[in-house]
């Protein structure tokens, strides 16, 4: 199960649906397994900005330092799928890191519709999906 504070979750649909119609990215900040805090990053990607991300290794950085500097970890990655489901692509799964949390954000037409938690649990493994709970902050 990946759980996550209320407010990070209500922060992260407020960039993906900004970032409409392209993909945005970030990461997914806190301890213990629980995510607290998360910090957008860029999208490089810009030819293909509304179906891949390519997340920015200088806003990683800084997203890693923050969060070692307030006694947290960097626990995995969101971003969002324009106008599709928030099912992973093989493009995705070939990106991932094993036991990070990814976060896919469904946005339809500018709108939040949904949000999926994934896991890989090894190099060239499927995703499996976590139920997301929400937490008070």
């Amino acid at each position: 199960m990946v759980k996550i504070v209320r407010s990070a979750y209500e922060g992260i649909i407020k960039h993906a649906e900004s970032g409409y119609p392209n993909e945005v990215c970030g990461v997914l900040i806190g301890k213990d397994e629980e995510i607290t805090n998360f910090k957008e990053c860029r999208n490089l990607n810009q030819e293909r900005a509304r179906d891949r991300y390519e997340l920015d290794d200088r806003s990683f950085n800084e997203a890693d330092n923050w969060a070692r500097s307030n006694g947290m970890d960097i626990l995995g990655i969101y971003h969002s799928h324009p106008d599709h489901a928030s099912e992973y692509s093989e493009f995705d799964r070939q990106r991932a890191w094993p036991y990070w949390i990814y976060m896919i954000f469904s946005i339809n037409s500018g709108k939040y519709n949904d949000a999926r938690a994934w896991i890989l649990k090894d190099f060239g493994s499927h995703f499996e999906e976590e139920k997301i709970e929400l937490i008070s902050d």
